[in-house]
């Protein structure tokens, strides 16, 4: 299924820098990937309890899609999208062409290199050992009941610590002693009072290989020979250090150009006038991020999103959308500003360009066509995407920047 990741990216303000309405998507998809992960940490096969909750849900009628079924905003007969509107109307430029811009630019210092270090690349899996309390060790496992595999009981590179109770009693501590690359099959029963009840108090045993025991360390206290046993690719600290420096200002090179874009974008909008915005544009942008919300209630609680609000939140429909609108006011001001930049910089956004830039984010994924993607994610949001995506490209090349060393 698509990432719905990439389609909260694309609901919000792209290359403006972040805003509230585009944090709030983050926040609420991060929210609710936890929950998931959460519910299904008892034993690994909470996706099943999961899978049936939300079918009972759905045999007790708290589904039905109040929020996806209402008529888009971009199907009122009277609807007028971006690229026809009357943009001078809208919008008053500033002199962009003769603006400057100052970028804070920062050098990567030699602290930066080694944080990175000891935060991302010294982590390895030792070998040597068996498991011992308290390890977070790496498993391949595959769950059977009745000698048939059930849902949600597999996975592969699972990290988990020892003693942490994240699994079924008995799962962690029969693993305390064995070796790195040695298979076991664990006889275990679930607890007699588990939630899922066709697993409650039932044997099933857990077929599982330890592919290693996590250990990290500091920069400063490696060895070579440290490198080598946690089974790292590097023959030498001083090969470790020229390739984290070299991600490192790769990283802070891209965090440069955002920042620059961002700067450029920024500017604009605060110099340039708005004199009018439209209200219909405001209730597409709330109807789309409230129609992502409703499959994201749907997939991880099993219920519609008003419900959801009510239930979980205590709140009402009401409430969010006041929440949500000043955020989505800037997004389509920013939105008529990008407008009136791809048109006095003569940029064709093409229907056929923005169908071959979807094209390409579809690809690889199942279940989704140009059309089916463009009405999920919503065309003029997604129109959008691709209008800024070469607008940054010829701003770049137009407005002079100016490096400072003071952020």
């Amino acid at each position: 299924m698509k990432n719905k990741w990439i389609i909260a990216c694309l609901l919000g303000v792209m290359v403006f820098g972040s805003t509230g309405c585009q944090d709030k998507t983050a926040s609420d998809n991060t929210s609710g990937t936890q929950t998931a992960s959460e519910a299904g940490a008892a034993a690994e096969t909470e996706s099943a309890g999961q899978t049936e909750s939300a079918g009972q849900a759905q045999m007790d009628g708290n589904v039905s899609s109040s929020i996806a079924d209402v008529q888009r905003v971009s199907e009122r007969v009277d609807y007028i999208g971006l690229q026809d509107l009357d943009i001078d109307k809208y919008v008053t430029l500033n002199d962009y062409k003769n603006m400057k811009v100052e970028v804070y630019k920062p050098q990567t210092q030699d602290q930066d290199i080694e944080q990175y270090i000891d935060s991302e690349l010294l982590k390895g899996y030792i070998k040597d050992r068996a498991v011992a309390d308290g390890d977070v060790a790496n498993i391949d496992y595959e769950g059977k009941k009745d000698g048939v595999a059930f849902e949600g009981g597999t996975a592969s590179g699972f990290d988990l610590e020892i003693g942490s109770g994240s699994f079924i009693p008995g799962f962690e501590e029969k693993l305390i002693g064995v070796m790195p690359g040695e298979t076991v099959d664990l006889d275990l029963t679930f607890p007699e009072g588990y939630r899922e009840p066709s697993f409650a108090g039932q044997p099933v045993v857990f077929t599982v290989t330890v592919n290693g025991i996590a250990e990290s360390i500091s920069y400063a206290d490696a060895t070579d020979a440290d490198l080598a046993r946690l089974g790292l690719s590097y023959e030498s600290k001083e090969a470790l250090w020229d390739a984290a420096k070299a991600e490192v200002e790769k990283s802070a090179e891209e965090a440069f150009e955002a920042s620059k874009t961002s700067a450029i974008l920024n500017q604009i909008l605060s110099e340039s006038t708005i004199k009018e915005i439209p209200e219909y544009l405001v209730e597409e942008q709330m109807q789309g991020f409230e129609i992502y919300m409703e499959s994201m209630s749907q997939m991880y609680y099993g219920m519609n999103f008003e419900k959801y609000l009510q239930d979980v939140e205590q709140r009402s429909l009401e409430d969010f959308e006041a929440e949500i609108r000043p955020d989505c006011e800037t997004t389509v001001k920013q939105y008529l500003i990008s407008e009136a930049l791809a048109r006095a910089e003569k940029l064709d956004i093409t229907d056929e360009l923005v169908r071959e830039y979807a094209a390409e984010d579809i690809a690889g994924y199942d279940g989704y066509t140009v059309d089916s993607y463009l009405e999920e994610v919503g065309y003029t949001t997604y129109r959008m995407f691709v209008l800024q995506e070469k607008l940054v490209e010829r701003l770049n090349g137009i407005i002079t920047v100016e490096t400072t060393s003071e952020p």
